[in-house]
């Protein structure tokens, strides 16, 4: 069940389309480069609380900038937070890489989803990065919250 963030749509879409197009090839990206950009992304999510809101919209690259702005990247987070609390563990589970997705600028991206812990509930982030001659940069970051299932009851006498 998604997270409502319906004043942050763009930042979702955004994210949400590269994790969408069609051009799906992680055989050719190196181990190197995928490292680089789960270090990046690691990073960056580290930043995902309110205190941090400015540094991370900041260290994200243009386009992103371009779809939100800092106040309300800052409002988007507080109610990430508010929602799932603080982050108590994340780890990466998932990549996918995509080359000149549709509609947005050429390049080479990476989306990576980290399944995470808060204090209130679980999420997968989901971070989309773009290769610039710098390194990895973020572009997006779209939050889902996850429902688990009730542990099964004990059965008596086992």
């Amino acid at each position: 069940m998604p997270l409502s963030f319906r004043n942050f749509k763009y930042v979702g879409v955004f994210a949400i389309g590269l994790m969408l197009s069609s051009s799906y090839a992680l055989a050719q990206t190196s181990a190197t480069s995928l490292d680089a950009a789960v270090r990046a992304a690691t990073q960056w999510a580290t930043l995902a609380d309110p205190s941090q809101a400015v540094r991370m919209w900041t260290s994200s690259e243009s386009v992103m900038k371009k779809s939100i702005s800092k106040e309300d990247w800052a409002k988007y987070l507080n109610s990430v937070q508010s929602q799932l609390g603080s982050i108590n563990t994340r780890e990466w589970v998932q990549i996918a890489r995509l080359t000149n997705p549709i509609n947005f600028p050429p390049g080479e991206y990476v989306n990576i989803a980290f399944f995470s812990h808060f204090s209130k509930a679980s999420a997968v982030e989901k971070i989309s990065l773009v290769q610039t001659p710098a390194g990895w940069v973020p572009v997006g970051y779209v939050v889902t919250k996850v429902e688990l299932p009730p542990a099964p009851a004990a059965v008596p006498g086992k």
